[in-house]
């Protein structure tokens, strides 16, 4: 069992939320691309580091978006990069050989342009 994040505009709106990824245990945290030049703001996450400078703009600086767990849990930025490092420092996460059987490996991150939840 797992828990799916998002990033959710943090004002009342139609707009639906940003599928950030899945935490799982006993597996490296699965991210979900995002490659919408239509959304407002424009979103491109195809690795970590994508991932991490948008969170930070619009979680941190901006304030315009929050990241909710699932189950609309409010989780700050701060926990969700530990939760993100804990997955892949984790022993049984680096050494689990089925990581990058259906997702690609950018960086050591696995990353997925399939829908899953």
């Amino acid at each position: 069992m797992g828990t799916n994040y998002y990033a959710v505009k943090n004002r009342p709106s139609v707009h639906r939320g940003l599928h950030i990824g899945k935490s799982s245990c006993g597996w490296k945290f699965l991210f979900q691309r995002q490659n919408d030049s239509w959304s407002d703001p424009e979103v491109h996450w195809n690795s970590f580091e994508e991932v991490r400078d948008w969170l930070y703009l619009h979680v941190v600086e901006k304030k315009d978006y929050v990241i909710l767990s699932e189950y609309d849990e409010l989780v700050s930025f701060n926990d969700f990069m530990s939760l993100v490092d804990l997955h892949q420092e984790d022993e049984d996460c680096k050494s689990n050989p089925e990581n990058f059987w259906y997702c690609d490996d950018v960086n050591g991150y696995r990353f997925t342009d399939k829908d899953f939840l």
